[in-house]
């Protein structure tokens, strides 16, 4: 597992590349990991580390509910660096 500075540079990485939302979750959920792939690192989420999962709504011609998962480590380092990103206008 990487550590902080890894996982905030690899948080980062993601949002440049438009792989995560760099907005707000419209809904969270935490709970044991189910053996999906974190959005951030890649690694699977074992049931025994803690899993964020993320809703986005998505709107235009196909809308729905895009949905991420996270270690809370991942979470938190996604957290910090989408927060230094100014809003869109």
């Amino acid at each position: 597992m990487p550590d902080e500075s890894i996982r905030r540079e690899l948080a980062r990485s993601a949002l440049e590349a438009g792989k995560v939302p760099a907005g707000s979750a419209a809904r969270g959920l935490g709970r044991p990991g189910r053996r999906q792939p974190c959005a951030i690192c890649g690694v699977p989420i074992h049931p025994d580390e803690v899993e964020f999962e993320l809703g986005f709504s998505r709107e235009g011609i196909v809308p729905g509910l895009d949905v991420f998962h996270m270690h809370i480590r991942c979470f938190a380092a996604w957290e910090f660096e989408r927060t230094k990103i100014p809003p869109a206008s």
